[in-house]
């Protein structure tokens, strides 16, 4: 059987975004291979309650490397980023010893960087000197420039420094041009990663969304069936029900759906509820009170999973209007629940959402998303037709991205890659007991 050690830094099946990536891809390579996984300490916790929980796979094996006083002084979960870069770095080099040492016992046969999910920090695994695998990798995504008079000063300032920062590590840092020369194999998360990627290191990188969906049941459709019945007969339909859900950072840019909303709204009915809780909460429920909305807005805040899963199959329409995103897990969410999607037609909803199941914007100017939001609102309101249509294809689409198909892409190379590595092991092995 393959040896694979996955550097999965967060993995754990209690959390969803990077942590529920890690253990998706641990649970997807269990099934080809025996995972040695390199994770973070709480992680290590998570895993660890997960085994005896009986959640993981017997051959699994699990470790984190022991933090020193920088690495406890200096949290890499926290920094001007999603992460501490300068503290995630470090554990990285406090992981490749390990990895050095627990390779010397195991003999793996290739290597996995997986979690997290960023191009900025490669780790070291490709000096293992046997096949490295990186990725889905994302985040050279940036929001787009055009957009910036949307921000807060301060906001405006990091998105414009993050760009910055991007280019730079994309095309000068030593280290990330090393990682993407040795990889064996390389994935990018979404389509705008691909090509920032191939065209930075002059070389071919697959493309594969970083997370999925476990199962995918026929939703209920009968929402949009009685909308399009009542429709026919020429009765009062009530209101479009539109859905939001994400945290509220300036980066998921509510306020363009909040303006469009408000014009929208005296050509039909509308009502939308938010979900999700983060730092503009308070000046964006302020802002659906200027322009009025406040009889048919409501922020409902942060919602246990299942709860807001039920949000999902009432809702009529997912409004995704992230103007930075490597993927947005709540989309395939969304569609899973056989809700049609408006979205920016860019980053990872452009590859998740197709004409089958949503409508795709074109990210050009503020004036012109407004706009554009609003005559999107108005004409799927009034076109049950359309709605059930997409209703019943979003889930089609949705089974797409199920773990078991993305498990299966990764699977395919650990056999490809490792092989050659397993042969040689399992040689030596005989040789030995001959």
């Amino acid at each position: 059987m393959l040896k694979v050690l996955l550097i999965a830094y967060e993995c754990s099946p209690y959390r969803g975004s990077e942590w529920a990536v890690g253990w998706g891809r641990l649970l997807e390579g269990s099934r080809v291979a025996q995972m040695h996984v390199l994770t973070s300490e709480e992680n290590f916790g998570a895993l660890k309650r997960a085994q005896e929980e009986g959640l993981l796979p017997p051959e699994v094996r699990f470790y984190t490397p022991e933090p020193d006083a920088r690495l406890r002084a200096e949290s890499p979960a926290h920094g001007a980023f999603a992460y501490n870069y300068s503290a995630y770095h470090h554990w990285h080099k406090l992981a490749i010893e390990l990895a050095r040492s627990l390779h010397a016992q195991e003999h793996f046969d290739l290597v996995h960087q997986a979690t997290v999910n960023t191009f900025r920090e490669p780790g070291y695994g490709y000096e293992l000197g046997i096949p490295f695998l990186w990725g889905p990798v994302g985040g050279s995504q940036n929001y787009p420039m055009s957009f910036l008079s949307l921000l807060p000063p301060k906001e405006a300032a990091k998105e414009a420094a993050r760009a910055i920062a991007n280019k730079y590590t994309l095309y000068r840092d030593s280290r990330v041009r090393r990682a993407a020369r040795h990889a064996a194999k390389i994935y990018a998360s979404n389509s705008t990663n691909q090509r920032d990627y191939e065209r930075a290191w002059g070389r071919k990188v697959d493309l594969l969304l970083e997370t999925g969906l476990r199962e995918v049941p026929e939703p209920d459709h009968s929402r949009f069936e009685r909308r399009l019945d009542e429709k026919r007969r020429g009765e009062q339909t009530g209101p479009l029900e539109l859905l939001w859900s994400g945290e509220l950072q300036t980066r998921k840019a509510l306020p363009i759906l909040l303006r469009a909303l408000s014009k929208a709204r005296k050509q039909a009915e509308f009502r939308l509820t938010v979900l999700g809780d983060g730092p503009m909460r308070e000046l964006w429920t302020a802002e659906a009170e200027r322009l009025g909305l406040r009889d048919i807005v409501r922020f409902a805040g942060r919602l246990p999973f299942p709860e807001a899963v039920a949000a999902m199959h009432h809702a009529d329409l997912f409004c995704f209007t992230s103007l930075r995103d490597t993927s947005g897990n709540v989309v395939l969410e969304a569609m899973a629940a056989g809700a049609p999607v408006l979205c920016f037609g860019h980053q990872g909803a452009e590859d998740m959402v197709d004409a089958t199941c949503g409508v795709r914007l074109p990210v050009i100017s503020p004036k012109r998303a407004i706009e554009d939001w609003r005559r999107a609102l108005i004409e799927l309101a009034e076109n049950a037709e359309k709605l059930l249509a997409m209703s019943w294809a979003a889930p089609v689409r949705a089974r797409e991205f199920l773990w078991s198909r993305n498990g299966d892409v990764v699977n395919e190379a650990y056999l490809e890659l490792g092989r050659t590595n397993m042969e040689k092991r399992l040689k030596l092995n005989q040789s030995a007991y001959a």
